[in-house]
């Protein structure tokens, strides 16, 4: 740092609510998850499997949702058994939808 400039105050600049930045253009929920992503301190951001569960998100768990064309959606919760390993069981079931595990038991019995 310049030795000239030991005494040098920094603006104090006062926070501006998301809602706010988006000016409603997002869902709240969409809200919710860019300011778990951009916390300044590490400790309070969300890992990616947090994200992953986010309630903006619970669509995509919905077994009657669509893509824009009317076709299903792809396979989106076929993870693999060394993705989930150390995950404990009650995350699995927030991230991963009943009909997804059904059908995940399914494919694992049939091979």
């Amino acid at each position: 740092m310049n030795p000239n400039y030991t005494e040098f105050k920094f603006p104090q600049i006062k926070a501006h609510p998301w809602h706010k930045v988006f000016q409603r253009r997002l869902p709240p929920e969409a809200v919710d998850l860019v300011s778990r992503f951009l916390q300044y301190s590490p400790n309070l951001r969300c890992t990616a499997l947090e994200a992953c569960m986010h309630p903006f998100f619970d669509e995509l768990r919905d077994p009657n949702t669509r893509l824009p064309n009317g076709r299903p959606l792809p396979p989106l919760f076929n993870f693999r058994s060394q993705e989930l390993k150390g995950v404990p069981p009650e995350v699995i079931d927030r991230l991963v939808p009943e009909h997804s595990r059904r059908q995940s038991l399914f494919m694992a019995l049939r091979t």
